[in-house]
């Protein structure tokens, strides 16, 4: 197995932007291999909408471009990829490679929600 691509020395070559589907269809199945959903059958109409709607976001190239400069100006990525050479060691040679989002500013999971609901406000 080769290490993941790199931008720069210490940098994972990665994108802002969520993976580009054809269709609902492609999406990753949320329960494994059986897929699925847990939501109150009051939001399926939504939850369905929700899907098309991404799909198509996904393929935009101006949405792309703007997840781009988000993740650039707002969040502080690309972050390093750090290489854990003695955990690699240590669990008998699968590589283990650290995506340092921490480094983000506020931490990623606070940030990626706040700048999805303001884009989400921005239209």
């Amino acid at each position: 197995m080769s290490a993941p691509e790199l931008a720069a020395p210490g940098i994972l070559k990665v994108s802002n932007c969520p993976p580009i589907y054809g269709s609902v269809e492609d999406l990753p199945s949320h329960f494994g291999e059986h897929g699925g959903r847990y939501i109150p059958e009051t939001l399926l109409a939504a939850h369905a909408e929700l899907e098309h709607v991404y799909v198509t976001a996904t393929r935009d190239p101006v949405f792309r471009k703007e997840m781009e400069e988000l993740g650039r100006d707002y969040i502080g990525r690309a972050t390093p990829l750090y290489f854990a050479k003695r955990l690699t060691e240590s669990v008998g040679g699968a590589q283990i490679w650290l995506k340092r989002e921490e480094l983000c500013h506020t931490g990623s999971h606070k940030i990626n929600n706040a700048i999805g609901q303001v884009r989400g406000h921005c239209d």
